[in-house]
């Protein structure tokens, strides 16, 4: 089954990407919300995912350091402006991580 996002947005800082992407939960009612680091463009570091229960999981591929003080930094440095979805993302989670 292939899963078309709701919405998807792309913060740059430099060679840092953060792409913020929501998606229909296939495991309950409501969306999963996806924040993913990605070093050149090509390398993903590390990504969290909350879903639609509150339950966040924070996958590690390489490392979660780069992906753990953006969440911190409200993505101080990157652009477009942070969107009123991420901000409010980012307030759900930042306790959490």
């Amino acid at each position: 089954m292939n899963r078309k996002p709701i919405l998807e947005e792309r913060y740059t800082n430099g060679t840092d990407i953060v792409n913020f992407v929501v998606y229909k939960s296939t495991t309950g009612n409501g969306n999963d919300e996806v924040l993913q680091h990605k070093l050149f463009g090509t390398t993903e570091t590390a990504h969290i995912t909350l879903h639609p229960d509150g339950t966040i999981n924070f996958r590690i591929k390489r490392s979660k350091t780069h992906l753990e003080n953006i969440v911190k930094s409200n993505l101080r440095g990157f652009q477009p402006e942070v969107s009123q979805d991420l901000k409010t993302f980012l307030t759900k989670i930042r306790g959490q991580i």
